[in-house]
């Protein structure tokens, strides 16, 4: 794999090399086309079964990414491969499904999904050194977020001086992934059926050293009420400013950084 440096690019194949542009990259890249391995028959029953839980598990992580495009510029670097393998390992946790047809139950095997962050290059665990607390209302509708006693000034880490960060704070409704027996296929409605989403930012606010009690929620619509089949994601991202100019922040390079924080 390379990458394109220069104003050549071409999207397709040429000669045995294929360009694309690369959504978690950012970047136009450029790959030899990779040859089939001529021991793998994909006829195979075992093979037929691990590639229809492999597509299980591609629509649920597919589907993570899409619910959170919100946080799209706090995300940096090419993190599919280790959500497919949480994807996995959740489904793996079924241990009633026949192989094949194994469902990804996020509503009661969340935690492996805990702590996921979508930037490879500004890890959250990283940047960001605390605890949140972290609490949901009865009916999973509205998701508060606080941090008690919190200096700013101790908590970051990041390569560039940093004066001002934000906070944003998404929710969104992860639905079981189960196999449709009469279309032999996982549901094929997973993405178009109705789910909640909803999302706050808070106002800038400076990186300082008094101890501040910071608070933030964010809820679904009344008649967006999180199914009891459905685990409700919790998203925590952080964006910082080197400074200020009239309401106006300089973003620093890279922007920030966002990660799962809480699974209901």
């Amino acid at each position: 794999m390379a990458r394109f440096v220069g104003p050549f690019k071409f999207s397709g194949n040429v000669g045995g090399y294929r360009g694309y542009w690369d959504k978690d990259l950012k970047e136009w890249i450029v790959a030899t086309k990779k040859e089939k391995n001529p021991n793998h028959n994909k006829h195979a029953p075992r093979a037929q079964e691990n590639n229809e839980e492999f597509t299980g598990v591609v629509m649920w992580s597919k589907l993570i990414r899409r619910m959170t495009d919100e946080v799209v510029y706090l995300k940096k670097g090419r993190r599919v491969g280790e959500l497919n393998a949480i994807g996995k390992k959740i489904q793996l946790m079924d241990q009633t499904g026949i192989r094949g047809t194994r469902q990804i139950e996020s509503s009661k095997y969340n935690f492996p999904l805990i702590g996921f962050s979508f930037n490879k290059e500004y890890p959250f665990s990283s940047v960001f050194i605390g605890v949140p607390e972290i609490s949901i209302t009865e009916d999973r509708r509205e998701v508060t977020l606080k941090l008690n006693n919190f200096i700013s000034y101790s908590k970051f880490k990041w390569p560039e001086s940093l004066s001002y960060f934000r906070v944003f704070l998404e929710i969104f409704e992860l639905p079981d992934l189960v196999w449709d027996e009469d279309r032999k296929k996982y549901n094929p409605f997973y993405f178009t059926m109705s789910k909640g989403k909803a999302v706050t930012v808070s106002d800038w606010m400076s990186v300082i050293t008094d101890p501040i009690d910071f608070q933030q929620s964010v809820a679904f619509k009344e008649d967006q009420l999180p199914g009891e089949k459905s685990a409700v994601v919790v998203v925590m991202g952080l964006e910082f400013a080197s400074g200020m100019d009239w309401g106006t922040p300089y973003v620093v390079k890279g922007h920030g950084t966002a990660a799962v924080v809480a699974c209901f």
